[in-house]
């Protein structure tokens, strides 16, 4: 009945059954479902904070949401799993229940009251939550995270047989511990699954980006890009895009050419060791991804649907300074609490931070702590004060040769509120 309901729906809006229509419906599952989590762990959290006087209506808010947001994992396994559909990329739910879970057991399952709250929930036919322990235990489960990771290292992709197998793996007692008594490890855990997830998600996608292998975007970057400007990415096509707030997912920094170093007297200068065979061999970006820090040629980096580049004004002034710094970032890693005040442990946004002087940027405030989206760096070119400068915003289009070049109102656009 599903399927046929699907056919009909595509039907009536005139697509045919191609892969590009279904295609449509299995991302857009994906990405509304992404964003219930968003949604959900945000009143989590707020409600965590004063756990202990968790009101009667909270408690049933909480139950509401935690019902749709399971239903909706369902929803996307099925969806998955519809032969009509092919959707493509098959661990795609897998993947986004290791997410989920995580999230559950950082919010509800480390929290004493909304632990005894939740497992409530589960004993309660009516509120279809009866299997969402048995969830948690499984995309919770080390060796089925671990069987998928190594599975993506290997071929980026699991089909249908591959996928039979990891779901033949048996469930072993949760990964936290759900008594009364306490968690121990809690943390420890927590981090393990989303290091797992990080990897997971960035690693799995479905198509190239628009802009890939154009010749004319690259002349068009190389015509206006300069030492230490700031280059965002948006990939529409990996699943990782789906969890990051904001508009752009990653930002990295451009170092520049050889001459351009050269005449800026860091290409000899000792904190630039650590870069020059990097540049000479052709990859201009540094960064810093989940498994640490990376550089890129411009010819990888620009395997995306949207790209931007930003200016902090006069930096070069500081270039001297802002290398130094960025050298003294290379040995950390990544930073899986996203948290803004920590220097030992770094984000894409947080190895800027850190780099480039006193520059006071834009900041995302949470319940629990400080953190710096790509986006809170980009709206630095926004207002009489802005401190940036807004350099180019390029858009891939569906034909996968054309692009668009917006300008500033285009670029002002994406952080209207």
């Amino acid at each position: 009945m599903k399927t046929l309901i699907l056919m009909t729906f595509m039907a009536v809006l005139g697509f045919s059954n191609s892969y590009a229509a279904d295609e449509n419906v299995c991302t857009t599952t994906l990405a509304e479902h992404v964003e219930l989590i968003t949604t959900t762990d945000t009143y989590i959290r707020q409600i965590n904070e004063h756990a202990g006087q968790i009101s009667s209506y909270e408690i049933t808010q909480l139950q509401k949401k935690l019902t749709k947001r399971f239903l909706s994992l369902k929803n996307l396994f099925n969806v998955y799993d519809d032969e009509v559909l092919n959707c493509p990329t098959k661990i795609m739910p897998t993947a986004v229940a290791i997410y989920d879970f995580s999230k559950i057991g950082d919010t509800v399952f480390s929290s004493k009251v909304l632990r005894r709250v939740v497992l409530g929930f589960v004993k309660h036919p009516d509120y279809k939550l009866t299997d969402f322990k048995a969830y948690y235990d499984r995309y919770t489960n080390k060796k089925l995270i671990k069987y998928i990771q190594e599975k993506i290292e290997k071929s980026e992709e699991i089909d249908q047989a591959e996928k039979d197998q990891f779901e033949s793996i048996e469930g072993s007692p949760s990964t936290i511990a759900v008594s009364d008594y306490g968690i121990k490890g809690t943390t420890s855990v927590v981090a393990g699954i989303a290091r797992a997830w990080g990897f997971i998600s960035d690693h799995l996608s479905w198509r190239e980006g628009r802009m890939k292998d154009n010749k004319e975007v690259k002349a068009l970057l190389l015509s206006k890009l300069k030492p230490l400007d700031l280059v965002y990415e948006k990939r529409t096509f990996v699943l990782s895009n789906y969890t990051i707030p904001g508009h752009f997912g990653h930002v990295g920094i451009w170092l520049g050419t050889k001459e351009e170093l050269i005449a800026l007297n860091v290409w000899d200068q000792e904190y630039f060791k650590p870069f020059r065979a990097q540049v000479e061999a052709g990859k201009h970006i540094v960064e810093i991804r989940k498994q640490g820090i990376n550089y890129q040629s411009l010819d990888s980096f620009i395997n995306l649907d949207e790209m931007a580049v930003t200016r902090v004004k006069n930096i070069l002034d500081n270039a001297e300074y802002v290398f130094s710094n960025l050298s003294e970032q290379l040995n950390k890693t990544y930073d899986f609490k996203f948290d803004a005040r920590s220097a030992d442990k770094l984000t894409c946004t947080e190895l800027i931070a850190f780099s480039y002087g006193d520059i006071k940027w834009h900041e995302t405030k949470t319940l629990f702590q400080v953190s710096l989206r790509p986006d809170d760096m980009a709206l630095t070119t926004l207002g009489d004060n802005a401190q940036s400068e807004f350099v180019l915003f390029l858009k891939g289009n569906k034909d996968k040769t054309t692009f668009q070049n917006l300008g500033f109102e285009e670029w002002s656009k994406l952080f209207a509120k």
